[in-house]
């Protein structure tokens, strides 16, 4: 008997599962347990009710996987067995993984779900409110389901009179979802004021179609409040996250679109006899008010009342003419008065006047000034006629200087300018004195003599040319002619001046 290693023994058994346990064309079914990820390897047992298998899903095989492995998932793998050599076990190196029955549903949910909510469909900002009154209803259903029945009887029993409309479609199965689509869309069409869509309870599988992209797209996009009761409370589906309500049940969505009549009939007694009890009230409180209308001085004696009210009015009268006569009885003292002393002060300044008169001319006639009044009375007349003589020369000066000023102010206006052919170019409100300060593209004002014109600027050309000799400002050249003016100004009173002084010293020494 020969002795080999257990290294050996494992390699033959490698070999020996290689090429005998073929399992190209065979996927393995079972249960996840013990999920482990170590450096984005996946360590898992692959067990059923009788057996268990070690498994390996290398890193470049979990990242196309497309989902995370947990425990408890069903799962189909494919893959080699072979020996893993350190331990001695059986193992399984897994190259492909998939989610086993209800699982793979689970999963597309989720995906799907994900992806309708980041486009907005499930927001409760989009959703609209429920209208105040709803008077007639479509429910999109099986025609001959247990749902539909339980609905109309909870109809039947809260509030008979509402509108019922039946929009048939399959409840389950792959060829529901297209024709409720259908049928919502007809609905919605139909100009209720709210839509049903109800099923009774069932499997996730049979309730799966409800998940339907095309359902879900169709109820946010409908202009009619939606309400959703499909299967029971536990049941929740993609179209009952785009309705506008969700209902745990399809009778709870009839009671939720129709009022309680017995709740109704009870407030609508209640509003009757608040109703009756405030019209009551406010009748009793009208009636008193009439009586005492009744009862007071006008209306239960219009005559009276007039007549008290008129000798009111003659003694208000009185009244009144009384004090207008005393008040101008008051003023008219008051006047007299006043007059008496303005006569008295009068006389008294009259008799004071005459009285310094008399005095003056006492003195006038004890000094005799007779020969000073002559020459006084002939220096006068000369420097009279010599301030209208020079007030005439002053006056024909100032005019003429004027002229000159004003024809001087004419010639430099800039108006004079513009009608000897130039123009003023503005851009941005700032006068353009040179092509440099010219921005491209911009608009430009031209003002002329007569009108303006628009224009914008496309090239510019700019020429530098030696600086010219400074020339004499216009401003310069109106300050030398005011400079001048006043000038000749002061000339002349100058020579009035003289004038006088001539006049007063002839005066003076035919004194």
């Amino acid at each position: 008997m020969k002795t080999v290693k257990v290294s050996r023994v494992v390699e033959l058994i490698s070999a020996f599962l290689r090429d005998r346990v073929r399992l190209n064309d065979v996927m393995i079914s079972g249960e996840l347990s013990n999920v482990k990820y170590v450096s984005g390897h996946c360590y898992f047992d692959l067990k059923d009710e009788q057996g268990q298998l070690s498994c390996t899903l290398w890193r470049s095989y979990a990242d196309k996987a497309g989902f995370r492995l947990e425990d408890g998932m069903a799962v189909l793998v494919h893959g080699t067995v072979n020996v893993y050599a350190k331990r001695g076990s059986l193992q399984l190196n897994v190259d492909r993984i998939e989610l086993d029955g209800i699982g793979a549903l689970y999963l597309e949910l989720e995906q799907r779900k994900k992806k309708l909510a980041a486009l907005g469909l499930f927001d409760q900002a989009r959703k609209k409110p429920r209208p105040k009154e709803i008077q007639s209803i479509a429910i999109v259903t099986g025609a001959s389901t247990a749902a539909l029945q339980d609905a109309l009887k909870t109809i039947r029993l809260r509030w008979p009179m509402l509108r019922v409309e039946l929009f048939p479609a399959p409840v389950q199965g792959v060829e529901a979802p297209p024709k409720i689509v259908k049928a919502l869309l007809e609905a919605d069409k139909a100009g209720h004021d709210a839509v049903l869509l109800i099923r009774g309870g069932g499997s996730f599988e049979d309730l799966f179609c409800f998940n339907d992209e095309g359902i879900v797209r169709a109820l946010a996009a409908m202009k009619t409040y939606t309400v959703t009761g499909i299967g029971h409370e536990v049941d929740v589906t993609l179209a009952d996250y785009a309705a506008d309500h969700r209902a745990l049940t399809p009778t709870a969505a009839a009671q939720w679109v129709t009022p309680d009549q017995r709740e109704v009939s009870s407030r609508l007694s209640l509003l009757q006899r608040q109703l009756v009890d405030r019209a009551g009230y406010i009748l009793d409180n009208s009636k008193q008010k009439l009586l005492y209308l009744l009862g007071s001085s006008p209306l239960s004696s219009p005559e009276d009342y007039v007549m008290v009210r008129q000798e009111r009015l003659s003694r208000n009268v009185e009244r009144l003419h009384s004090s207008l006569m005393q008040i101008a009885q008051t003023h008219r003292k008051r006047l007299d008065q006043l007059e008496t002393q303005v006569q008295s002060e009068a006389c008294a300044y009259l008799n004071l006047q005459k009285s310094r008169a008399q005095s003056l001319e006492t003195t006038l006639y004890i000094h005799s000034p007779s020969g000073y009044v002559q020459r006084e009375h002939a220096r006068l007349k000369g420097l009279d006629e010599a301030l209208v003589r020079n007030g005439s020369h002053y006056e024909q000066t100032r005019r003429k200087d004027f002229e000159r000023l004003q024809s001087l102010m004419e010639a430099l206006s800039w108006t004079h300018t513009l009608e000897r052919g130039f123009s003023i170019v503005t851009q941005n409100d700032h006068v353009i004195k040179d092509s440099a300060d010219l921005a491209l593209n911009v608009p430009v004002a031209i003002q002329f003599a007569q009108g303006s014109a628009h224009a914008r600027i496309q090239t510019v050309k700019t020429e530098r040319k030696a600086a010219p000799k400074p020339k004499k400002q216009k401003s310069s050249i109106v300050e030398d002619a005011l400079k001048q003016f006043g000038e000749t100004a002061d000339q002349n009173a100058s020579s009035n001046d003289a004038a006088d002084a001539t006049s007063s010293t002839v005066n003076l020494s035919e004194d």
